[in-house]
């Protein structure tokens, strides 16, 4: 659970940005270790309904 770092209600997460121009593209995040592997993660976007806040993250337990 997420708590919204200006009104401090709930926030829904799970929600995605869209690049309206590419609907079909998906934003990620490419972390390289030190043995220049790489392990990408999914955007995702946490939206609070109560303030109109959005924050940006990504869940690395998700496999």
């Amino acid at each position: 659970m997420r708590k919204c770092p200006r009104c401090h209600k709930e926030m829904k997460e799970d929600c995605y940005i869209k690049d309206t121009a590419q609907p079909i593209s998906d934003f990620t995040i490419i972390e390289k270790n030190e043995n220049l592997k790489k392990k990408e993660y999914a955007l995702k976007a946490a939206l609070c309904k109560s303030c109109g806040y959005v924050e940006l993250y990504v869940d690395i337990n998700e496999d």
